[in-house]
């Protein structure tokens, strides 16, 4: 595929891995695959238009299960579609002109521009994760049972106050905001989606919870329903510039189709701050295997171990957050069947039915 030799089971593997984190925090799995195709050695700018090509297919079955509950705001995300698709138009632009850099500059910037946006996405969701932590320890037994979403933010607050007509009240999701603060995420987060092959779902689902206030089990659906929008107008540009390989996208929905529907049912046990636990953990460890494959490119791809180890690491961090779904999983069945689980995990529970 692309000029590259890749199990189909392998694709598929990290197909399934990619759909379970998807259904479960409301992201593409963009970051975590744009990275994985170019350290298995597809060139970046096939890597990033097959990548768009999953992720409208992956979409599509998450936006339909979220909606059967009631997790997605259309309202918000038909005003927010309008400046994703600008913003995606200006990423695939960007990308396309970039490309006339050679091959190895393109890697070099689109791998550059990911990590960068990773890093700075993953350290301010931590910080804001560790003041929810220390706003649910002063809380009582009884708040934590009833409330469903703890988090902190200034930003929200701030932006909800942003008085700029026309303001709309989102009844859904339950807050009042500025229809311009709303379209600016989508099109910041659509350059995202053009440039480098992710829906955006992991810098606009917290950008919905942070700057937007957005409840996070609702933000899951509706950013959702954004990556559907930018991923599908994304792979149908880059398949005129010819960048989508259709037969290795196809192999990995396979294995998504199955993920999605897991974890998309999981949001309807947990709380907001699990989704947001295991977003910001896996934005963060999928910082290192691409920073292998940024180093081996940076040496002329000359030291051949910096690309042994991107690849070996690449693949097993996706399987980080998958394996603490897992475990959120197990756990939320045992609860919500009668059964015991650890303090730490209860906390995370929606109380039973």
């Amino acid at each position: 595929m692309a000029g590259v030799v890749v199990s189909p089971y392998l694709l598929a593997g990290i197909g399934l891995a990619i759909g379970l984190v998807s259904g479960f925090v409301g992201v593409g799995g963009g970051y975590m695959l744009t990275p994985a195709l170019i350290v298995l050695g597809f060139p970046a700018d096939i890597a990033v238009g097959t990548g768009l090509a999953l992720i409208a297919g992956n979409s599509l079955i998450a936006v339909i299960r979220h909606r059967q509950f009631g997790h997605v705001d259309i309202k918000m995300g038909a005003i927010m579609m309008v400046g994703t698709i600008a913003g995606t138009e200006c990423g695939v632009r960007g990308l396309d002109a970039c490309s006339s850099l050679g091959q190895q500059a393109l890697d070099i910037i689109v791998l550059g521009v990911l990590l960068v946006t990773l890093a700075g996405v993953g350290i301010f969701m931590y910080r804001e994760l560790r003041a929810s932590q220390r706003r649910m320890s002063e809380m009582s037994a009884e708040e934590l049972a009833a409330c469903e979403d703890v988090q902190s933010s200034q930003v929200s607050g701030f932006f909800q106050h942003l008085w700029i007509p026309p303001v709309i009240r989102f009844t859904k999701s339950k807050i009042t905001i500025s229809t311009w603060v709303v379209a600016l995420v989508g099109f910041s987060t659509g350059i995202l989606s053009g440039f480098m092959g992710v829906g955006g779902g992991f810098v606009r689902a917290p950008a919905m919870i942070y700057v937007i206030g957005q409840p996070s089990v609702m933000a899951v659906g509706t950013d959702l329903f954004e990556i559907l929008v930018s991923g599908s107008f994304g792979c149908f540009r880059h398949a005129m510039l010819g960048n989508v390989h259709l037969g290795a996208a196809l192999v990995m929905l396979l294995g998504t189709a199955i993920g999605t529907q897991a974890g998309a049912i999981g949001t309807n046990y947990l709380k907001g701050v699990a989704v947001r636990y295991v977003l910001s953990y896996s934005v963060l460890t999928a910082l290192v295997g691409p920073g292998f494959k940024m180093a081996y490119f940076l040496t002329g791809r000359a030291v051949a171990w910096l690309h042994e180890v991107a690849v070996v690491v690449t693949i097993a961090q996706i399987f980080v957050p998958v394996s603490v779904i897992v475990v959120l999983l197990v756990m939320a069945a045992r609860y919500h069947w009668g059964g015991k689980v650890p303090a730490w995990a209860e906390v995370l529970m929606i109380g039973r039915q």
